[in-house]
């Protein structure tokens, strides 16, 4: 039997269970007893059933299949179901709720560029939306197929490496291909992509680029665009395809009008990317802990800004994670913390930062060595190397929780922003003043991309669901949020892209003649507005 929960798990679709210290955290903020931890809310173990007819006649259905073959050609339930959200909170919930009004007419899995052609080229004349899909990560309604329309598996297929050339430094790879075996391959060759968002494990390459990613390395490697050199999309319009240049001076580039277009202009088929030499061997680590926020910002402001290199793992907890991170692992109270306290380090006060530097091994040892300098000068301990380590082994793993909170009826989700450095306390205390009016919520908020310029701030909060009014109570709350980044001066989003969520801030946030250029690029590629209808710009 397929059941909706089949669809929402995330990963690998194990169940986990929620843990001792955590279960403690829970009932110390929100009152719950074990009696809470006994059903699961929503569980979604309904069959799937009765999901709408597609859409799509008998000939329609009969020009796909000769197009990619019956075996790549799915109109079942379950399939269309599968594909109909990505990984959003709201998606979830709605799953949760066997809520499924628009699911996709059909799923495709074109095997080549040409088929994709085809595709695009029919459904053009006829008005069939397209939603370009990878791994289905996307947290803000980037693939949810509101119109219904045809999905396009990229991943069935056109999941391979190209080429790598070892002269340039480069490699070409399908928009297909998920993170860990892309990684693999390069790492057998002796590179490393640099790019690990926390959805690495479940996304891919094309999809890195389509919403504008970056990796929990990006202070050391950047984001997506800045480690991409070509690419090749097929749009109703036609094949944009570039040619892979150092730099150049060609007018204005058009490729990068891709970068975070999230299947609204076009397919991404393959992606041109640069590539580092993979040392594992001369990778650093350090951990600090600091008296407060403000001296942690300081001190990464100090770094970036100095001209002692660039650390690639650069990352900060505030006071609230990083008190959350000692009782979930069980620090809390120990002889250790007991001595942390009594040299300033107060619980509700101190801040986790984690360090790691990778490439020459000259290089590493010089930038961690600076940093601990610059650490010290802000009055932080310097707390070794586990923490970062113990950090890393864990950093892919906490996604699996949001299931489990979600079945003791527990909000979760997350909101990330970029900021100056000159507004990026007083953005952070207006989204902590904000979320303390909502009551038995925590907020937890981290530092993990850094530039000389600015950094991000990405939130994750929990809160328990007001029953028989999930939706509603969310949508409000966010709503609610959003606003208050917009309001000080944070961007609508630094890496989780725009899609549904978030289109209908963009003219406020971009004005209305910025707006008009992209709805005009828009209009040029996609005249008959297939791709992807209503994402990003919301048309």
């Amino acid at each position: 039997m397929k059941t909706y929960r089949e669809i929402f798990k995330w990963g690998d679709k194990r169940e986990e269970q929620i843990d001792l210290n955590m279960i403690r955290v829970i009932k110390e903020n929100f009152g719950y007893s074990d009696k809470d931890f006994e059903n699961k809310h929503l569980s979604g173990k309904s069959e799937i059933k009765n999901i709408a007819a597609s859409k799509f006649d008998e000939n329609t259905q009969n020009v796909f299949i000769s197009i990619v073959g019956s075996e790549n050609f799915y109109i079942d339930d379950f399939s269309r179901a599968n594909f109909a959200y990505g990984k959003y909170y709201l998606d979830l919930l709605r799953l949760r709720k066997m809520l499924i009004p628009t699911p996709p007419d059909a799923v495709l899995c074109p095997r080549n560029n040409d088929e994709i052609e085809k595709i695009i080229a029919y459904c053009s004349e006829n008005n069939i939306p397209i939603i370009p899909v990878g791994g289905q990560s996307s947290v803000t309604q980037g693939t949810e197929t509101r119109k219904g329309g045809l999905v396009l598996d990229l991943t069935k297929h056109l999941n391979t490496i190209v080429s790598l050339n070892t002269i340039n430094q480069t490699v070409t790879v399908q928009a297909g291909m998920f993170g860990p075996a892309f990684e693999q391959e390069l790492n057998l060759a002796g590179y490393t992509c640099g790019h690990f968002p926390q959805s690495f494990e479940y996304s891919t390459v094309g999809g890195w680029v389509a919403a504008k990613g970056a990796g929990q390395a990006s202070t050391g490697y950047g984001k997506i665009e800045d480690m991409v050199l070509t690419l090749k999309v097929l749009t109703p319009a036609g094949l944009i395809e570039n040619k892979p240049f150092p730099k150049s001076a060609q007018a204005w580039d058009i490729f990068p009008l891709f970068f975070g277009s999230e299947g609204t202009l076009g397919v991404i088929c393959e992606i041109t990317m640069k590539i580092r030499k993979f040392r594992p061997q001369n990778t650093r680590y350090a951990s600090f802990i600091f008296k407060d926020f403000e001296s942690a910002v300081a001190a990464m402001r100090d770094t970036m800004q100095s001209g002692i290199g660039l650390p690639h793992l650069f990352r900060i907890s505030d006071p609230v994670e990083t008190d959350i991170a000692f009782k979930t692992k069980g620090f809390d109270n120990t002889f250790s913390d007991k001595v942390l306290k009594s040299l300033g380090y107060k619980q509700g006060k101190r801040v986790l930062m984690f360090v790691s530097a990778e490439g020459h091994w000259t290089y590493t040892k010089t930038v961690i060595s600076r940093i601990r300098k610059k650490a010290n000068k802000f009055h932080a301990l310097y707390l070794g190397k586990k923490p970062t380590r113990q950090w890393l082994k864990q950093r892919y793993t906490s996604a699996y929780l949001r299931d489990p909170l979600m079945d003791a009826g527990i909000m979760t989700d997350t909101i990330e922003t970029a900021v100056m450095w000159d507004d990026l306390v007083n953005l952070r205390q207006a989204v902590v003043n904000y979320v303390e009016k909502r009551p038995q919520t925590v907020l937890m908020i981290h530092i993990s991309h850094v530039y000389e310029n600015g950094a991000n701030l990405y939130f994750t909060f929990l809160s328990p669901m007001k029953k028989e009014q999930e939706i509603e109570d969310y949508v409000q709350f966010h709503h609610g949020l959003v606003e208050t980044i917009v309001q000080n001066k944070g961007s609508l989003s630094h890496h989780h892209g725009i899609g549904r969520t978030l289109a209908p801030w963009m003219e406020k946030v971009l004005g209305i003649n910025s707006m008009n250029v992209l709805k005009a690029v828009k209009n040029h590629f996609d005249p008959n507005h297939i791709m992807n209808p209503g994402g990003t710009l919301g048309i």
